[in-house]
């Protein structure tokens, strides 16, 4: 029974959501051969502020791209 789980930033739709645990289930699937009923994908949801994306907390880096976009299209 294949079990997998991801952690993630909170924040996406539910429909991304939905989508990434099926394309998870059907590679599994496809790649090994376990049958469907048997695979097991979770997600497991941290805040932005507890995640760190390379050397920038997530809160913080998602700022700095907001802020960068903004200063964008002010230009």
């Amino acid at each position: 029974m294949p079990l997998v789980n991801v952690t993630m930033a909170r924040g996406r739709a539910p429909e991304a959501k939905a989508a990434m645990l099926h394309a998870i289930a059907d590679a599994i699937h496809t790649s090994i051969g376990a049958p469907r009923d048997s695979i097991r994908v979770w997600i497991t949801e941290v805040e932005n502020t507890d995640f760190l994306a390379g050397t920038e907390v997530l809160a913080e880096k998602q700022a700095r791209l907001a802020r960068q976009a903004q200063q964008q299209t002010q230009q």
